[in-house]
């Protein structure tokens, strides 16, 4: 009885170090996206719709995305021009040594970025034409990085530093199987995600708490962003792909290798 006792111990104290270690804080992060993903996934506008996005990982990502629905803050945010929203994102993976992910190295091309897509009720982000309204479909990721990233990593509204300035727009792209997408590069100035740990803030069950040090928290950071956009008439929904990151080439083969692979389904 006492060698049983004993080894129930061992085996807790070897959980609790293990749920204590960086390599713990990758654990957690696997088990509660999983499940919170899904469910946010089962209840979404997307769902609602019968639309499937499927998005693959890839090398230098977490290992899968994740769904979260952003209906009633964006509402607010658009102003009431849309009522739903469903996200689709992915982030860096975890730099196991720190227990975090390395979004939060300045020092990586990784840092502060991340890919995935928007499905938007309406056809938010374009004109009565049917031509992408440039500054509005920008809208939508500024929200994401903003009040969802920057805001509930402790950056207060008045603070968040977000510049989208357009580069290039291109028309009749092909994107997951449909023609007509429109396509627009950007260079953003942006608040980076990297601060020092104050307390304990829900985003970092997902990404870990930071593990790298900085003289300025959330110091302004030049980060490259790609965005495709298209409305479907048939489906009464706008939907995005999109890429932001502070590498031109990370961007580029986010872009080839995992975006152009993505498929829609309705």
């Amino acid at each position: 009885m006492k060698k049983k006792s004993l080894i129930i111990l061992i085996s807790v104290l070897l959980i609790f170090a293990l749920i204590l270690s960086p390599l713990g804080a990758y654990g957690i992060s696997l088990g509660a996206m999983s499940v919170y993903s899904r469910m946010e996934a089962e209840d979404s506008y997307m769902a609602q719709k019968g639309v499937q996005i499927q998005i693959p990982s890839g090398e230098g990502w977490y290992p899968f995305v994740m769904t979260f629905n952003a209906d009633s803050g964006f509402r607010g945010f658009s102003g009431g021009q849309a009522d739903r929203l469903t996200i689709m994102y992915n982030f860096p993976e975890f730099d196991l040594k720190r227990g975090c992910s390395r979004i939060y190295d300045d020092s990586s091309p990784y840092y502060s970025s991340f890919y995935g897509a928007y499905c938007v009720e309406g056809d938010y982000g374009f004109d009565e034409s049917g031509r992408l309204n440039v500054e509005e479909a920008g809208k939508v990721p500024e929200y994401d990085y903003t009040r969802l990233v920057l805001q509930d990593l402790g950056l207060p509204a008045e603070r968040q530093l977000f510049d989208w300035e357009t580069d290039e727009v291109y028309e009749d792209v092909k994107m997951a199987g449909y023609d007509g997408w429109y396509a627009v590069d950007a260079e953003i100035l942006a608040s980076g995600v990297l601060h020092n740990k104050k307390t304990f803030l829900r985003n970092y069950i997902q990404y870990g708490s930071p593990g790298y040090g900085t003289e300025e928290d959330f110091a302004p950071v030049e980060l490259f962003g790609r965005v495709y956009g298209k409305y479907f008439e048939e489906l009464g929904a706008s939907i995005y792909f999109y890429v932001i990151s502070a590498d031109r080439e990370v961007l580029n083969d986010c872009d080839e290798n995992i975006l152009q692979k993505s498929e829609i389904y309705m």
